[in-house]
């Protein structure tokens, strides 16, 4: 496999968002060793003629599915085709400065075999991977922490190709939103740790479902359920048991902020649904499973 990246992207809905953010990517992209994979699940909207004129024929290729298998199947999708030795997931709404891909390059020469947290500027913050939250177990890790990230955030993550194969890659079931936390879970306590690049990268966040009550619905909804399958495929039993009181309280609050935004009846749904789900959920991952030890660890341990 040579040691070379390609870049992972999923795209919905994406066309108009595309055309802004490829032509910096193909710029950052000149004289490297740099490949593209599309998984489009929304192959209507023009993305393909996007791509057409922004990339060379020999450099990329594009996969199109109309029946929407979800974000994280499409990234198990993209990177199963990949022949590199590591690959960039990258959302479409990111635009990329001209040395952006030369530093991600060098960070994965410097940790070959790690993942690596990119950061992202999105909603007037700055990000950089995976943190921990006692409310809503996961969220993103604002720059500015001390300890390194749990794990990737998936609008920008590098990953060893062959680790992310041999763990599984992201679980499919979850579809959307919450996938990337369940992967770096799943790694810590694995004993794998994600390096974080200081390196931010203008992110639009949202623009699949931005305007569309009925898809921001769809994602209240999976929020509400991928939060508690991920408790449920990732945590120890013992964890779990502190874990599941403190989430049930969260989500009264987060209840009562859904009711606000119209959108309290798809995430109660998603708690009914996360409910029924998780004993299956968790018989579908066998490895090890974040536990107080991991836990000690990930608030102590302080990044390089």
């Amino acid at each position: 496999m040579a040691t070379e990246l390609t870049i992972v992207t999923v795209l919905y809905r994406s066309g108009d968002m595309l055309a802004e953010t490829l032509p910096t990517w193909a710029r950052s992209a000149a004289g490297l060793p740099v490949r593209f994979i599309f998984a489009d699940n929304w192959p209507d909207d023009g993305c393909e003629k996007v791509i057409v004129g922004c990339l060379e024929d020999d450099r990329y290729e594009y996969l199109a599915d109309s029946s929407n298998p979800g974000f994280a199947a499409g990234c198990n999708r993209a990177v199963a085709a990949a022949t590199t030795s590591h690959v960039l997931l990258l959302n479409p709404d990111v635009w990329l400065p001209d040395d952006a891909l030369a530093r991600i390059c060098a960070a994965v020469a410097e940790h070959p075999d790690a993942p690596v947290a990119v950061g992202l500027a999105m909603h007037g913050g700055e990000y950089v991977g995976i943190d921990l939250n006692p409310i809503s177990l996961f969220i993103d890790r604002s720059a500015a922490v001390s300890r390194a990230p749990l794990g990737p955030s998936g609008g920008a993550a590098v990953f060893p190709t062959e680790l992310f194969r041999r763990f599984g890659g992201f679980y499919e079931h979850l579809f959307a939103w919450g996938e990337d936390a369940d992967l770096a879970f799943r790694l810590y306590a694995s004993g794998l740790r994600t390096h974080g690049l200081d390196l931010v990268l203008p992110h639009a966040g949202g623009h699949s479902v931005d305007g569309d009550q009925k898809l921001q619905g769809f994602r209240a909804f999976l929020l509400a359920r991928n939060r508690l399958l991920v408790a449920a495929r990732t945590l120890t039993w013992p964890l779990m048991l502190v874990a599941v009181p403190v989430l049930a309280l969260a989500h009264v609050a987060l209840a009562a902020r859904r009711m606000r935004q119209g959108l309290l009846r798809p995430f109660l749904r998603g708690v009914g649904r996360g409910l029924v789900e998780g004993p299956a959920a968790r018989r579908q991952w066998n490895g090890r499973r974040f536990g107080f030890a991991s836990l000690l660890s990930y608030l102590t341990v302080r990044r390089a």
